[in-house]
């Protein structure tokens, strides 16, 4: 559990951008999002490009980003990535934010934003995706598709052995991640296309919709550089 000593320094920050928060709320977007079923403990539905320049107004620290996380808000959980310096921040830590990330959203950051910067992010994906957790496996996904070019052999070989092993789920946004990362890992040689290729070649014609989406996914991105290659 996290705890925090009071420090008012650090109070004043979170006041400062709370207040900014609530002056750059769009109702509109907070109640679309609602209406999608999205929900947070609270959301202003601020937009991504004005929570980076809120945060652009802030140094980087481990007890902000800490401190911001802990009130839940949708944006007080974006800006805690933004905030997140990489120095320091550890696996174990990585793992705690994904498991508590209540929204995609939050965990699509977390990888793009933080996770992708961190010299462990290639073992953390393995790690990820061998968890019985829907929040680290679909991470584990997302992250690699980021990192794919920094992966090793043997992580492209396992990640490939463990989405065949979880193409079958009713978890849209599990399938839809094993998808795009193994298109994206098709982009590493011709020799894992062809083992990805053949390793969902009996997808398409599969009952289950998780098995038909991913070999849709890996499908266009095989056409896709076809096309590139042809040009």
């Amino acid at each position: 559990m996290d705890l925090y000593i009071a420090n008012k320094h650090l109070d004043a920050q979170i006041e400062k951008i709370q207040q900014k928060i609530r002056l750059s709320m769009n109702g509109v977007t907070s109640e679309s999002m609602t209406e999608k079923g999205v929900f947070y403990k609270k959301n202003y539905g601020v937009e991504f490009p004005v929570l980076r320049e809120i945060a652009k107004s802030f140094e980087s620290s481990h007890d902000l980003a800490n401190r911001l996380w802990l009130i839940g808000w949708r944006e007080t959980l974006i800006l805690s990535i933004l905030l997140q310096p990489t120095d320091g921040f550890t696996t174990e830590k990585a793992i705690e934010r994904i498991i508590s990330a209540p929204q995609k959203e939050i965990i699509d950051i977390l990888c793009q934003f933080l996770l992708s910067k961190a010299d462990f992010a290639p073992a953390l994906t393995i790690q990820l995706i061998s968890k019985h957790n829907e929040n680290c496996r679909i991470a584990g996904f997302m992250l690699a598709s980021r990192i794919y070019s920094h992966l090793t052999q043997n992580q492209i070989t396992e990640l490939i052995q463990i989405s065949v092993e979880l193409s079958d789920t009713d978890n849209y946004k599990l399938y839809k991640s094993i998808g795009i990362c193994l298109g994206r890992l098709c982009r590493t040689n011709g020799n894992n296309a062809i083992s990805i290729s053949k390793a969902v070649e009996n997808f398409m014609i599969s009952e289950k919709p998780s098995q038909r989406s991913i070999a849709n996914e890996v499908k266009q991105e095989l056409d896709f550089l076809d096309n590139l290659f042809d040009k």
